[in-house]
């Protein structure tokens, strides 16, 4: 019981209230008792002091007898005795008093018409009154004490539902905020404190809403940083992977065949032939590390690129009559359609080079007989090569570094596999969109500037 009266406001206030309310009660219903028949007594004396005067003053032009008359009936209206003493006679009016009762008498001087005889008049009056009101206040008391507990808890259960009743609202109201939901509100109209203790919790719920949404924001874009990262971390181990896995081969292949010329071993004694052959392995590094420059420049945060306005038209036009012997050699057939001059702002050097990767391929993957179609209009550039497809599979990883469609991986028919993620990369940077589907004819390499 203890432990729920101090976890409860109302409770508590309910409590203290009806103590005082009780306090209260029985102070004023003691100070009535004490003061009420003193009081009763001075008034009641000074009433009868009145009307005394007032009788005094009619006997004055009364004879004795009339004034007897006059005396007898005041006795019956006020309750009280009377004596009226002469020089050898005396009138008693009234009962005769308890010699128990306390009275209280005055006394008057009379004169009557009829008579030159001076009397004294005296009249008691019997406090009886006084005391038979203090028996019926005493009788009284236990239903008075009742009345006073029972109206005191009537009365501190309604004050004490009042007062702590917005108390109670805002509380429930709080407990929400332990639960960060800022979505309620007060919305109380009054200007007490407890009404700005409302207005105040309205304005942090309001405050806090806007810092929680801003940090669930903040740890969204966070995530997105951090999820972002970590694939960039995922991707960059993937790429030192692919570069250590495919500079090991031709190290190999030049380590043993260097190490066959010095020894003289087998046919590596023709050293003029393997020679040869180790230089074009070199080379064959050299771009393999050319290529994997390029990429970590385009992939540094500082790398910029060097926009200006070029005609992309005649770009693509000298990339094509770069490969025209290539395509001689297989006898493939390039068959183009493109405007006369397109102005492109953009970076010159790369977008020839991101063209290039993707015209070469085209002839280079060829089988012999086939045909390249370049078509360049209204902003969509496509390259078409016949006579293969892609299987849709390799469709989704064709742009992954490393990646080529030869699982042979042979270099007499593929490069490193960077020219196409380096194509992707050069594309993004300028903002165009492209796509590698398969056709009826053969594979279509869809590019749409911006």
């Amino acid at each position: 019981m203890i432990k729920k009266i101090k976890s409860s406001l109302c409770l508590k206030i309910f409590l203290m209230m009806t103590c005082v309310f009780i306090l209260l009660g029985i102070i004023m219903y003691g100070i009535v008792i004490k003061v009420m028949p003193n009081n009763y007594r001075t008034v009641t004396l000074s009433n009868y002091t009145e009307e005394i005067k007032r009788l005094v003053s009619e006997l004055e032009s009364e004879t004795l007898e009339e004034g007897m008359n006059k005396i007898y009936d005041f006795c019956i209206n006020y309750s009280a005795n009377a004596q009226l003493k002469g020089i050898d006679t005396v009138y008693s009016f009234g009962e005769n008093t308890d010699q128990n009762v306390t009275t209280q008498t005055i006394s008057s001087e009379v004169t009557f018409t009829d008579s030159n005889e001076n009397y004294i008049l005296s009249l008691s009056v019997s406090e009886n009154t006084v005391n038979q009101i203090m028996v019926v206040f005493l009788k009284i008391t236990p239903v008075i004490l009742l009345l006073i507990f029972v109206i005191s808890i009537i009365a501190a259960q309604i004050i004490s539902r009042i007062i702590t009743k917005p108390v109670v609202n805002i509380s429930n109201i709080s407990k929400k905020l332990t639960k960060l939901d800022m979505t309620w509100r007060c919305n109380t109209e009054r200007t007490d404190e407890i009404g700005v203790l409302a207005n105040n919790l309205d304005t942090m719920a309001e405050r806090l809403n806007e810092t929680i949404n801003e940090l669930i924001i903040a740890n969204q874009q966070l995530q997105e940083d951090i999820e972002k990262e970590k694939e960039r971390e995922k991707l960059q181990t993937e790429f030192f992977r692919a570069v250590s896995h495919e500079l090991k081969t031709p190290l190999t292949i030049l380590k043993g065949e260097l190490e066959g010329m010095v020894y003289e071993v087998g046919k590596y004694k023709d050293t003029k032939k393997y020679l040869k052959h180790s230089l074009k392995v070199t080379d064959d590094i050299g771009k393999i590390i050319q290529e994997i420059l390029s990429v970590a420049i385009m992939k540094d945060e500082h790398f910029k690129l060097n926009k200006k306005y070029f005609d992309l038209a005649n770009t693509l036009k000298n990339i094509y009559r770069k490969y025209q012997g290539i395509a001689e050699d297989k006898e493939i057939e390039i068959i183009t359609n493109i405007q006369d001059t397109y102005e492109f702002n953009g970076d010159e050097r790369l977008m020839e080079n991101a063209i290039s990767n993707v015209v070469g391929n085209a002839v280079i993957y060829s089988p012999k007989n086939e045909k390249v179609f370049i078509d360049f209009n209204d902003k969509v550039m496509k390259i078409e090569n016949t006579g293969i497809h892609i299987e849709k599979e390799d469709l989704k990883q064709l742009f992954n570094p490393f990646f080529r469609v030869d699982k042979a991986r042979s270099r007499n028919t593929g490069g490193s596999g960077l020219g196409l993620y380096i194509t992707k990369t050069i594309f993004d940077y300028h903002k165009i969109s492209y796509k590698v589907e398969n056709t009826d004819k053969g594979v279509l390499f869809t590019i749409k500037l911006p």
